[in-house]
C-alpha cells in the first residue's frame, strides 16, 4: 500500500468511526407485525382460558420480538394462572429463574430488568428492579407506568405524575398511559381529565383504553351527559370484547328506572356473555317486573303480587322497584297490613326516600300518624341492632390513640382505604 493510499484508508476509517451510530440499548416495543399476530393468538386463548396455549403463543411472541413488553407481561400472567390458579399472588420459580437468566444474557434490554419488578409482590423491591431498567433505557415506558402504579399506592402524586408523563413522552403510541395519564388529573383538575380522557378515545378510537376512558369521563358525569356516555359505550364497545364496558353496563344498569330500558340493555349482555348468570337473572328479573306492571295497570292485583314473589329480590335500586311494585300490588289485594309491615323492614334495614314516601302513603290508610310509623321503624332497628366491635387507632391529627367507646351516641363514617 503506498503512502498516499495509506493516509486516505487512516482518514476513511477515522470518519467511520465518526459517523457510526453508536449502538442504543433495547427499547421498549408495542410488538412487530408478526408478534401482534401471535399475541392475538394469546389473547384468544386467554378469553377461552388455556392458559397454556396463551402463555406458548406470547412466549413465541416474545421470541418474534423481544423488547415487546405486552407479551412478556401477558406471558408471565398466564404462566401463573396456569400453573397456580388458586394463588392472588402467585410465585412461579420457573419463571423467576427464565427471566433471571435472561437479564444475565442480555444485560443491555430493559425489559428483562424490568420484567424480574414485574415478578415481584414487594413494592420496593419492585421499584429497584424498575429503576434498573431505566438505567439501561431511560425512556422504557412501562418501568414509568408501575413505578407511577406504586407511587400512587404510597400516596407519591406528584412522583406518579411525573412517572406517568414520562411513560406518555416515551411511547405516545401506547394508550394505556395516555388513559391512566388523563385518569390522574381527575380529582386535581377535572377539566384537563376531560381533555385528556377525549383525547384517548380520538387518536385510539378502537382499543381497550378508549373504552376505560368513556368509562372515566361517564363516572366523571351527571346525567343527562353521563347517560350519553354509558350509551355510547354501549353502541361502540362490546362487553365481550372491552372489560370496561363490562364494568360500565353493571353501573349503569344498576341506574336504569325504567324497566324496559333495563330489560334491554340485560338481553344485550346476555348476547355478549351467554355464560354470564348474573345477567341471565337480571333478563328474567326485568320480564317479571314489566309483566307485574302490565297486571297492575290492568288491575290484576293478585296476579301481580304472584308474579313479583315468584322473582327473587335483586340488589341496588332494582331491588327498590322489586319492594315498591309488591307494596302496590298487595295494597290492591286488599293487604295493608302486610304492604305496612314489608315496607317497614325494607326502610329499617336500607333507607331509601321513595320506599319511606310508600311506607307513609300505606300507614297513612291505616290511620296511623308518621310519628308512629318513625316509632315502628326505630323500634325494628334496635331490636336488630348490635355492638360494633370495640377497636382502638393512631388519630390522625396527632397520633393521639383514638377508640370507637369514645364516639358512643354520635354518628360515626368509618372509611376504610385498601391501596391495592
Amino acid at each position: 500500500m503506498t503512502r498516499a493510499r495509506l493516509v486516505a484508508f487512516t482518514v476513511l476509517l477515522g470518519l467511520t468511526n465518526l459517523v457510526l451510530p453508536k449502538p442504543l440499548e433495547a427499547r421498549e416495543s408495542n410488538g412487530t407485525p408478526a408478534a401482534r399476530i401471535l399475541f392475538s393468538q394469546g389473547e384468544a386463548a386467554t378469553k377461552a382460558r388455556k392458559y397454556a396455549e396463551a402463555a406458548a403463543a406470547f412466549r413465541k411472541a416474545i421470541e418474534a420480538d423481544p423488547d415487546f413488553v405486552d407479551a412478556h407481561q401477558r406471558f408471565i400472567e398466564t404462566t401463573r394462572w396456569e400453573q397456580m390458579p388458586a394463588s392472588r399472588t402467585p410465585t412461579v420459580p420457573q419463571l423467576q429463574e427464565l427471566y433471571e437468566r435472561w437479564a444475565r444474557q442480555y444485560p443491555k434490554r430493559a425489559v428483562y430488568r424490568w420484567a424480574l419488578g414485574f415478578l415481584s409482590h414487594e413494592p420496593a423491591k419492585a421499584d429497584a428492579f424498575f429503576n434498573e431498567a431505566l438505567t439501561i433505557d431511560p425512556a422504557f415506558a412501562r418501568a414509568h407506568f408501575l413505578l407511577a402504579r406504586n407511587a400512587d399506592l404510597r400516596g407519591d402524586w406528584v412522583a406518579q405524575r411525573e412517572h406517568l408523563t414520562a411513560a406518555v413522552e416515551s411511547n405516545p403510541e401506547d394508550p394505556q398511559y395516555l388513559v391512566r395519564y388523563a385518569h390522574a388529573h381527575r380529582s386535581s383538575e377535572p377539566k384537563r381529565f376531560q381533555e385528556l380522557a377525549l383525547s384517548v378515545v380520538e387518536k385510539f378510537p378502537n382499543s381497550p383504553s378508549a373504552a376505560e376512558a368513556l368509562y372515566y369521563l361517564a363516572d366523571a358525569s351527571s346525567n343527562p351527559e353521563r347517560h350519553v356516555l354509558f350509551e355510547r359505550i354501549r353502541s361502540h364497545y362490546p362487553a365481550d370484547r372491552f372489560s370496561y364496558a363490562s364494568l360500565a353496563m353493571s353501573v349503569f344498569y344498576g341506574e336504569l328506572t325504567a324497566p324496559s330500558e333495563a330489560l334491554s340493555l340485560a338481553k344485550d349482555m346476555v348476547k355478549w356473555l351467554p355464560n354470564n348468570k348474573t345477567w341471565a337473572q337480571r333478563v328474567v328479573h326485568q320480564e317479571a317486573v314489566a309483566r307485574a306492571e302490565a297486571l297492575i295497570a290492568e288491575r290484576h292485583f293478585t296476579e301481580a303480587l304472584d308474579v313479583i314473589e315468584k322473582t327473587q329480590r335483586p340488589s341496588g335500586s332494582h331491588g327498590t322497584m322489586w319492594v315498591l311494585l309488591k307494596a302496590e300490588a298487595g295494597a290492591g289485594a286488599g293487604q295493608l297490613d302486610q304492604v305496612y309491615t314489608a315496607l317497614l323492614e325494607s326502610v329499617a334495614v336500607v333507607p331509601d326516600d321513595r320506599v319511606q314516601a310508600a311506607l307513609v302513603k300505606y300507614g297513612a290508610a291505616l290511620k296511623k300518624a308518621p310519628q308512629e310509623i318513625d316509632a315502628d321503624v326505630w323500634r325494628i332497628r334496635d331490636a336488630k341492632a348490635i355492638p360494633a366491635v370495640p377497636f382502638q387507632l393512631s388519630g390522625s391529627r396527632d397520633g393521639k390513640p383514638v377508640q370507637l367507646y369514645d364516639y358512643r351516641g354520635r354518628v360515626v363514617l368509618l372509611a376504610f382505604w385498601f391501596p391495592g
